[in-house]
């Protein structure tokens, strides 16, 4: 029972974001998961913790089905975010990222602008009806990820130039700036 230990929670009804059941993977023909069951509560933070190489990004990846994109790589089971198998056939993948972000270990920025970082997620997903509009969500966004004080006078500096944790915290404001229903962030 999810958070069995905790009376408080024992006997409430606990409203169930994603799951996880009998998820494997492999990559080619080597066994890298092996039946994990979990549940992550809505409003929560759920932290997976175990030492390197036990396969915490690689369940991270299958929440949003980064690993489609390596070669080789094969998820059964089954993941549900709300009621939807996030794997069936008539899942729009890119739908599915801007419900589930995602933050890497290694910062990734675009090779663009501050502004164009952030904003590269609400224009493709048609969020904002005006340019005021899409400057709102990217200072809303980089305020939320604790950068705007620093970068808020040069939005059109290269995201690469930032500094390692600069770098992290735009990323985190790219990821936002969608309003994803859940963030997975490894590390």
């Amino acid at each position: 029972m999810l958070n069995g230990n905790n009376p408080d929670l024992r006997n409430s009804e606990i409203e169930i974001k994603m799951s996880a059941k009998h998820v494997d993977v492999y990559y080619g023909d080597k066994h890298a998961l092996k039946g994990v069951d979990l549940e992550i509560p809505a409003r929560s933070v759920t932290a997976l913790i175990g030492p390197s190489g036990c396969g915490k990004s690689t369940f991270l990846r299958c929440l949003n089905r980064m690993n489609d994109t390596v070669r080789g790589c094969r998820v059964e089971g089954d993941i549900h975010l709300d009621a939807l198998d996030i794997y069936s056939k008539q899942v729009d993948v890119v739908q599915l990222r801007a419900r589930v972000g995602m933050v890497f270990q290694k910062p990734n920025p675009f090779p663009k602008s501050i502004y164009e970082n952030v904003a590269y997620g609400p224009r493709i997903h048609g969020l904002a009806d005006s340019s005021e509009q899409l400057d709102h969500i990217v200072e809303t966004a980089l305020k939320q990820a604790g950068l705007w004080k620093e970068v808020g006078n040069r939005l059109d500096d290269s995201g690469t130039g930032l500094s390692g944790g600069q770098q992290q915290r735009l990323c985190i404001a790219r990821a936002i700036a969608v309003s994803p229903e859940v963030i997975l962030m490894d590390e």
